[in-house]
């Protein structure tokens, strides 16, 4: 009778011991859910070493550094720098949300959008995508009539759902 009771407290102990320092599985999911926000806000992570996202994640710099990009929000930087392009915005886009803008300053801070949401496009890297559907995003504000903007910005969209990504969320805030 004590081997049997001596057997049963070693079985229950090896269960114990063996699923005690598993997370319920409430959190395992949460978890994993946390992962894939993660990987939608643009990578890897502390964290999260082990996830990158191959729309927007940190990407190695040419020396091999992370480029250190922040991961996400509207302060996430592309890796391809336009400066040209970012002082045209700048400017048009002054004009556009001065007192007293015509439809003419509109257009034009849209146009200053275009131009920099098709160069990201047209590059045809997809970690670009989210920042040219941002683009899109905002230069459909100026002019939403744009119906060249809105298809790419369309189609953009279709490729993040064919594949099964979320789609980014940049460029929507107000």
């Amino acid at each position: 009778m004590q081997k049997l009771f001596l057997l049963f407290a070693v079985i229950v102990y090896s269960l114990l011991a063996a699923c005690g320092n598993n997370p319920p599985a409430s959190t395992s999911t949460q978890n994993s859910n946390s992962a894939a926000n993660a990987a939608q806000a643009g990578g890897a992570n502390s964290s999260n070493v082990g996830v990158v996202s191959s729309h927007g994640g940190n990407m190695a710099a040419p020396g091999g550094a992370a480029s250190g990009a922040p991961a996400s929000g509207s302060a996430a930087k592309p890796p391809v720098e336009t400066p040209e392009l970012d002082a045209k915005i700048q400017k048009a886009e002054a004009k556009a949300k001065a007192p007293g803008a015509g439809e003419a300053d509109k257009k034009a801070a849209a146009a200053a959008y275009f131009e920099r949401a098709d160069f990201f496009r047209d590059k045809g890297m997809p970690v670009l995508y989210k920042f040219a559907l941002a683009d899109y995003r905002r230069g459909l504000r100026y002019d939403p009539t744009n119906k060249d903007a809105r298809d790419k910005m369309d189609e953009i969209v279709q490729i993040y759902q064919s594949m099964g990504r979320p789609v980014p969320e940049l460029g929507n805030e107000q």
